[in-house]
């Protein structure tokens, strides 16, 4: 087949018809045909590649199916669990809760990213024969809590209480604590200051924790508040599976 530019007729001085192709120019469309079959064989190659599962797919594919229908069965429900008092919104792993109480808008927000941990872990030895089992997974994200009247926001960063809740001290426990809190207006700003829980006068504490429960945000709600999160976040991790599953079995 002839080049583009190579072969285009010019009478040679000497009368021996179409001009030779310069060892130049001739180099240079050897290259293309060079380059332009081996690419052809790269996308070849690739396409290839694109539609054949390999191996260690394969296998992944086949453990995530009993994976994932192992999770199903081990999940504490199908179903979420209601908040009482509070409207719900998801957005992947972030949730939402809103209420209004007299003239006030609270909202509580939370993410269930790596919020996971198991109860009791530091407890469970596996290197031990009489070993107890490993806790139950519980979800326990950090949260934040705002309360909006006439323009201003009072804003309290909380935390779950960590390990299990005593015996016998329901009434007396915390569910969860104040790690800092703030007032502001419009937007958050890094220029807002904030106070930490773990130096303020005690008895202010406790008034703000009382204000807190008079709103819905109680010890009752942070136990509410772990067993939806919990089944939230496992069903979250039961769809990334099958997300996974679905991604190396397509051809």
């Amino acid at each position: 087949m002839r080049s583009g530019t190579a072969s285009s007729p010019n009478k040679a001085a000497g009368g021996h018809g179409y001009r030779c192709m310069s060892s130049s120019a001739l180099s240079r469309t050897l290259a293309c045909r060079h380059t332009a079959r081996s690419s052809g064989l790269l996308r070849t190659a690739t396409c290839s590649y694109s539609q054949t599962s390999t191996k260690g797919d394969q296998e992944l594919a086949d453990f995530l199916v009993e994976e994932i229908e192992a999770e199903k069965k081990a999940r504490k429900s199908a179903e979420l669990p209601k908040i009482e008092g509070f409207d719900v919104k998801l957005e992947g792993s972030e949730v939402t809760l809103t209420r209004t109480f007299n003239q006030e808008t609270i909202t509580v927000r939370l993410n269930v990213n790596h919020s996971v941990d198991a109860e009791d872990a530091d407890e469970f030895a596996a290197n031990q024969d009489n070993a107890p089992e490993p806790g139950e997974m519980k979800s326990k994200p950090n949260f934040t809590v705002e309360i909006e009247r006439g323009g201003k926001k009072l804003f309290f960063s909380c935390t779950f209480s960590e390990g299990s809740e005593p015996e016998g001290q329901t009434e007396n426990y915390d569910s969860f604590g104040v790690a800092e809190f703030a007032i502001y207006e419009g937007e958050w700003t890094d220029e807002v200051y904030t106070v930490s829980g773990d130096i303020m006068d005690g008895y202010l504490y406790d008034l703000l924790m009382n204000m807190l429960e008079e709103r819905g945000i109680s010890s009752e709600f942070g136990y509410n508040l772990v067993n939806f999160c919990t089944v939230y976040e496992h069903s979250l991790y039961i769809g990334l599976l099958e997300k996974l599953k679905a991604f190396v079995s397509k051809k």
